[in-house]
């Protein structure tokens, strides 16, 4: 139904313009016959040529009616693009509503499986710490994706007001390291290669969530047995972190495209990794609320770096 209404509404906009368009060009050709009438009348009552009024008149009539079409050209061309990126982002909406659903069904379901596992069967310790641990890694990936959606909209509607603290970014990429390695089980390993004490002015809690969802997107993308290398060192008055993986990468035409909210690469019918496309998009938002940049490159031979370069005597914005 809603494809139904924009075919009709581009077709009456075609219409429209071709409308136009054509009435244009009648009312110039028009304007330019009553010209061309006036100008032979003139002759032969005067008995010679006018003056180059005429020609002049021609000119304008061309110059201007040439000028609007190209404005009404350009307004199009603006208009179709609108429209275009509405579509788009209507699409990457469902998609994402989509996603969500089965990232929020699948935790639950196994988180479910577990607990009437361990209530209707005699398992030994070693079997219930197995599982106890797999539901606790169900439940932090439902926290997780739960804290993602509640900062997306608080970081949108501006409402997450940057605390300024001083944070140990070198401490707390050890720490998540080691989180993602004891809790999540990863089957990647970690090289940490880290100046120590290196810290800046910001919002702690924000910094955690975006190094957290780049180390989730180099686990999920990484494959087993992989090294995921992540870097911090300090190099005139500038914080470089980056996080180097292993996975299949990032097409170039999706190398800025991958940091806008909802935007996923692939297809999403073919995709093995399921997400809702806004962990990337949550990271740069609080980059920039930290007055930094952060970029993507190819890994090599293969994989990604995203990079982030932040001011050691950064003031997170308040505004």
């Amino acid at each position: 139904m809603q494809d139904h209404k924009e075919k009709r509404t581009l077709y009456i906009l075609y219409i429209l313009g071709f409308y136009i368009l054509v009435q244009l060009c009648w009312w110039g050709y028009s304007l330019i016959s009553v010209h061309r009438e006036v100008y032979v009348l003139t002759e032969r009552v005067a008995g010679h040529p006018p003056d180059e009024t005429f020609e002049k008149k021609i000119w304008m009539i061309i110059g201007e009616g040439s000028v609007f079409i190209l404005l009404l050209g350009i307004g199009f061309w603006k208009i179709l693009q609108n429209i275009a990126h509405t579509r788009r982002l209507a699409m990457m909406e469902k998609t994402f509503l989509l996603s969500v659903t089965h990232e929020l069904k699948t935790p639950i379901a196994a988180v479910k499986l577990f607990l009437e596992t361990l209530r209707s069967r005699k398992l030994t310790p070693e079997q219930q710490e197995t599982i106890l641990n797999d539901a606790l890694r169900e439940t932090l990936r439902l926290q997780s994706l739960s804290e993602n959606i509640l900062l997306t909209t608080r970081l949108d509607h501006n409402k997450e007001n940057a605390f300024t603290e001083f944070v140990d970014l070198s401490a707390m990429i050890k720490t998540e390291a080691v989180r993602y390695t004891q809790l999540m089980m990863t089957r990647q390993s970690f090289d940490l290669q880290l100046e120590e004490g290196i810290g800046l002015s910001g919002d702690g809690s924000l910094l955690r969530s975006a190094i957290n969802n780049l180390i989730e997107n180099a686990v999920k993308y990484a494959p087993h047995d992989s090294r995921i290398v992540i870097s911090l060192y300090s190099h005139r008055n500038t914080i470089h972190l980056s996080i180097a993986d292993e996975g299949p990468g990032i097409l170039p035409e999706d190398t800025i495209r991958v940091f806008e909210k909802f935007y996923r690469t692939g297809n999403e019918q073919t995709r093995k990794h399921k997400g809702t496309g806004l962990g990337l998009y949550i990271v740069k938002s609080i980059v920039k609320l930290h007055k930094g940049r952060i970029t993507v490159s190819p890994n090599s031979p293969h994989g990604s770096i995203f990079k982030i370069e932040l001011p050691i005597d950064t003031k997170a914005d308040h505004e």
